[in-house]
């Protein structure tokens, strides 16, 4: 029996761990250990509730205003505690969040093998997005096993010169999460009817819009432009957005600013407009999260998962970045990158709206990110990489089954 330590802080990193995690519980051939960097708690909690986990660490580092700094500190020092006070075969990270990278450099310094979930992604900049590119390339310099969601990232991962044979091809695990969030929503009618209730504001006769914007490089003018785009949006009679916003000051600032008394706080003010087009409410959990994606007539996001995620419900992505590390949904048709000005914003959010063939296209495209079973094969490629000496050694590479992407017209809620 091996003992894996998975470490993680943010709820993206939540949701794609969590199928693993049960996998591996389940799993005689491990012993599964739990931390938390308590970074994103409130937001995280749902889902342990969700999925039935619960941390066997917490690092406690939620601090309002913390720098980046602040969290790698807090991550080393706590992270350190744990490995001398634990014998661990093994440190699972996911991703590129500040989190995962110092988690893979502490167990570095301890000499134990670092498994990278969701490897290989590059924007090619490293200050865009920031400081994810620099995390996910520091992570991938001491990882032993690099498991990269597709062809595209295990070809990022060998022209940086790793090693072929320590790269597998799993697909992604948010996959894996989305499909069992589908599963018991589409299995529990009240669940679903209490998710629905929720949000009965909304006008069925518009076409909804789910908008999320966060990342630190669009702080300032690009955000503040992508949300003037938003607001000459709202002005068509058809539609109507939902816009979930972060809780960093400088998001809602930049909200404040610019929607101004054209917005209505859903689950603050008192009284609900039907007449308005532009909602915000306060970030929502994974769970309903999903059910909106499917409500969703089209995306609007700079986030890395909803891009892997909205192509399995058969919606438009427009990702609100510069570049992306998710070429893989370009090529096939499902995302579009969205220019971060006013003017160009809306013309492409506008052609899309009003074309059925374009529309049509980017929906009905398959998604390339995965069919549901990559937490599956990280275990048993796990099974066989991991051996008694402190580090990794790299047998022959298993034979992988092939990734055939899901047709996004069966995977409704």
């Amino acid at each position: 029996m091996k003992t894996l330590l998975f470490v993680f802080g943010t709820r993206p990193e939540a949701i794609k761990t969590a199928p693993v995690i049960l996998k591996a519980q389940q799993d005689p051939r491990y012993k599964v250990l739990v931390c938390s960097t308590g970074q994103h708690r409130e937001m995280i909690r749902p889902l342990f509730d969700f999925f039935g986990i619960k941390p066997d660490f917490d690092l406690d580092l939620m601090r309002p205003g913390q720098s980046l700094t602040d969290i790698s500190t807090g991550v080393m020092s706590g992270l350190n505690k744990i490995l001398l006070e634990n014998n661990v075969d093994a440190v699972v990270v996911q991703g590129d969040t500040t989190s995962g990278f110092i988690g893979s450099l502490v167990a570095f310094y301890h000499k134990i093998a670092v498994v990278h979930i969701e490897a290989g992604l590059r924007s090619g900049d490293i200050l865009s997005p920031y400081p994810e590119e620099f995390n996910r390339k520091g992570t991938a310099l001491v990882a032993n096993v690099h498991f990269a969601p597709t062809d595209t990232a295990r070809d990022n991962l060998l022209r940086e010169h790793h090693a072929a044979e320590d790269i597998y091809v799993t697909g992604n695990t948010g996959i894996d999460a989305l499909f069992e969030v589908k599963r018991k929503i589409s299995t529990t009618p009240e669940m679903q009817d209490a998710i629905a209730g929720r949000y009965a504001f909304l006008n069925p006769k518009r076409k909804m819009i789910l908008v999320t914007v966060h990342r630190r490089e669009s702080f300032g003018t690009p955000m503040e432009e992508v949300m003037k785009g938003l607001l000459d949006l709202s002005r068509r009679e058809d539609v109507e957005l939902l816009i979930p916003l972060h809780m960093n000051p400088q998001v809602r600032a930049s909200a404040a600013k610019i929607f101004g008394s054209q917005a209505q706080w859903v689950d603050k003010d008192s009284f609900i407009n039907p007449e308005n087009k532009i909602w915000l409410c306060e970030p929502v959990d994974y769970v309903p999260f999903i059910y909106l994606m499917d409500r969703a007539h089209m995306i609007i996001t700079d986030s890395g998962g909803v891009q892997e995620e909205a192509p399995s419900l058969g919606k438009p992505i427009l990702v609100a970045r510069e570049k992306t590390e998710r070429p893989e949904a370009i090529v096939a048709g499902t995302s579009k990158l969205i220019p971060l000005e006013q003017r160009r914003f809306l013309k492409l959010a506008t052609e899309i709206l009003d074309s059925a063939d374009l529309y049509n296209s980017m929906s009905q495209a398959k998604n390339p990110f995965g069919d549901g079973r990559a937490s599956e094969r990280i275990l048993d490629i796990l099974q066989m990489t991991l051996r008694n000496e402190d580090m990794v050694t790299t047998p022959e590479p298993p034979v992988r089954s092939p990734i055939e992407p899901y047709d996004s017209q069966h995977l409704h809620i």
